[in-house]
């Protein structure tokens, strides 16, 4: 799918109340430019094309597989009740590490929460935003996009897990030059 496409599969998801995988429908607002920009430099960065557009064209956060991508200050879903994804990531950045473990780089995002230790991670490093899987502290990366992960999970309802490739242990200090 293109990004237009995934963006209006899924305005087409929110307009029939069915925004996410779970009954519970969040309000769905968008997040305004001035907000977008304010979080990115709350982040340090920029986030992916695609997921600027889903904030400022569909909704800040509550849609996507499960329970829905995080959302940004002030408004934006939060899946657990804690705290927004620029909020969450700078506790991360901030966290204490066990020695011999590496801590989570700058530019990797807590994104969808899937309940039990487990999340969808979007290294923004990479321009079209690569998946991770992080389930219980043990991080997989996965040989999709963003827009590749969303597409199969719009067009079908995948489990995410089984359409995508699961590269070998990687480094989370990989550049992508």
């Amino acid at each position: 799918m293109t990004e237009d496409e995934i963006i209006e599969a899924l305005r087409g998801r929110v307009a029939v109340g069915r925004p996410t995988d779970s009954a519970y429908v969040p309000d769905l607002l968008v997040v305004s430019q001035a907000d977008l920009d304010e979080a990115e430099a709350g982040l340090g960065f920029a986030l992916p094309p695609l997921l600027r557009r889903i904030y400022l064209e569909v909704a800040n956060g509550g849609v996507g597989p499960f329970v829905g991508i995080e959302g940004l200050p002030p408004h934006g879903h939060v899946s657990d009740g804690g705290n927004n994804m620029v909020t969450a990531c700078r506790e991360i950045q901030e966290a204490e590490w066990p020695a011999g473990e590496t801590p989570i780089p700058p530019k990797v995002l807590f994104l969808c929460d899937f309940g039990c230790a487990m999340w969808a991670l979007l290294d923004c490093r990479h321009p079209d935003g690569r998946m991770w899987w992080w389930d219980q502290g043990s991080r997989y990366k996965l040989d999709i996009t963003l827009a590749q992960w969303l597409s199969a999970w719009l067009a079908d309802g995948s489990n995410i897990l089984e359409t995508a490739d699961w590269l070998p242990e990687e480094s989370w200090e990989r550049s992508f030059d």
